[in-house]
């Protein structure tokens, strides 16, 4: 019981947390005509910042090339700063839930907060996917692969070539266990508290002599 309410909140929290931070969360990648393949691979911390992640050296090539659109030269932007902060923000608070002393509350607390990072987490990827494939065909119109007549594949491939990587899978899949661990054993802990502690009176009553025991 206590291990299960622990992870419930507030250490499922900082686990997700980790995952959003430390892992990829949404990648784009896209083959320009003349270099190759290019793409890039975010973080949540990536997200949170606004910083660019590191970019491949096909990137770097375009950057250095005068000629090529600039564009091109950076990253695509996925424009969820804003978002991936209150994703954060939503989580740290999950985790501040073990200053609520009362078990019941800080259960259902976390629970609540469990669910509002899982409904974060889902539109943040949301609009991410959507940004980067924006951006992904404003590369494809400068480049010119737009205006081909096989542009409407194109726009099919684009949204094949943007992906939700294993940071955004695992916290889908910490919150919804949260989501469903704090809920249960906060509705359910003063009946589990009462038997739990009907339990150890029983154990009291059989093991002890409550006036003392003689051995005359």
């Amino acid at each position: 019981m206590k291990f299960l309410s622990r992870f419930a909140s507030p250490a499922g929290f900082v686990l997700v947390l980790l995952l959003f931070f430390l892992l990829p969360f949404v990648s784009a990648s896209c083959d320009v005509p003349g270099y190759g393949d290019a793409g890039a691979t975010y973080t949540g911390g990536h997200l949170v910042s606004g910083a660019d992640p590191e970019v491949p050296d096909e990137l770097k090539r375009l950057a250095e090339d005068p000629e090529s659109p600039t564009a091109l030269s950076d990253p695509p932007d996925p424009g969820v700063q804003i978002l991936a902060i209150g994703l954060a923000v939503l989580a740290a608070a999950g985790v501040l839930t073990v200053l609520i002393p009362h078990l019941k509350a800080r259960l259902l607390t976390g629970g609540a907060l469990a669910v509002a990072t899982l409904a974060a987490t889902v539109v943040t990827m949301t609009v991410a996917m959507s940004n980067l494939q924006d951006a992904l065909l404003d590369w494809a119109r400068q480049t010119g692969a737009a205006e081909s007549p096989d542009g409407d594949r194109l726009r099919t491939a684009v949204t094949e070539v943007t992906h939700t990587e294993v940071g955004f899978w695992l916290m889908v899949a910490v919150l919804a266990l949260i989501t469903l661990m704090a809920t249960t054993l906060g509705l359910l802990s003063d009946r589990l508290q009462a038997v739990i502690s009907g339990r150890d009176a029983g154990h009291t009553r059989s093991s002890g002599f409550p006036f003392g025991r003689s051995d005359e």
